[in-house]
């Protein structure tokens, strides 16, 4: 009888006292680390979703492998997710999912496919997934050949031109209460509330509302305490996007 050689992830969910948790911070770090690698920002967050368990679960490893692309990991965390998660649980972290992937206010292909095959997985069909995204996002999720959002690159592009360019008037003022209307920061801020850009202060406190109710940290109790500090840090960003739009917007 030969012994059975553990891989990297086994180790880490039998060391575990939460083996949901771990899997949890897995499937998340596999979002963040769709496009290639997980940034600072990316890891910090992370982070601070591990230490959000009682059980003191660390992210650097979590992180690596999902860097890696880990197959062999991966699979075996979202069998433990969707173990776990159920009817109603199971929607509830498609939509923390979908608050995850969207953070940066758009929508990466390599996301697309991620919430595809979380929501399968889950055993939600594609309409139950675009109703989901829609009540989370406020739009339909795109096509996964769709490149997401091109008027949010277009826009974001003109926003960076000037931002990239020499002193502008607005930049030499001191006077520093109206950036510009269309500004990098706020166009990820109406991205954040779901709204194009120019949207009118009542679609933002509408917007805001309603993601308000759906992000809350408290709808996710029962899916861990990784899952409420996930859906904390999606609910801290929909407020500092409508506080930032209800301010210069």
């Amino acid at each position: 009888m030969t012994d059975h050689a553990f891989t990297e992830f086994e180790q880490l969910i039998l060391n575990s006292q939460n083996q949901l948790g771990t899997s949890i911070l897995l499937v998340l770090s596999w979002i963040a680390a769709s496009d290639g690698r997980v940034d600072e920002t990316e890891a910090k967050q992370l982070a601070e979703i591990s230490a959000a368990s009682k059980h003191g679960i660390s992210a650097q490893p979590i992180i690596r492998l999902a860097e890696k692309r880990d197959t062999a990991a991966l699979h075996l965390a979202c069998d433990i997710v969707e173990s776990h998660f159920k009817g109603k649980k199971a929607h509830l972290f498609l939509e923390m999912a979908i608050g995850i992937a969207i953070a940066d206010g758009f929508l990466l292909p390599s996301e697309n496919h991620i919430l595809r095959f979380i929501a399968d997985l889950l055993g939600i069909s594609k309409n139950g997934l675009n109703e989901i995204f829609i009540n989370v996002t406020g739009r339909e999720i795109p096509l996964p050949s769709d490149v997401s959002s091109a008027h949010y690159w277009q826009e974001r592009d003109k926003a960076q031109g000037r931002s990239s360019g020499q002193s502008s008037e607005s930049e030499n003022s001191t006077n520093h209460k109206e950036p510009p209307r269309h500004s990098s920061k706020a166009i990820a801020a109406y991205a954040t509330l779901g709204l194009e850009p120019g949207a009118s202060k009542e679609s933002i406190k509408k917007s805001y509302r309603r993601l308000a109710q759906v992000h809350h940290p408290d709808r996710f109790s029962s899916l861990g305490e990784e899952s409420v500090a996930a859906a904390s840090q999606t609910f801290v960003r929909i407020r500092e996007a409508y506080d930032y739009l209800v301010k210069y917007a």
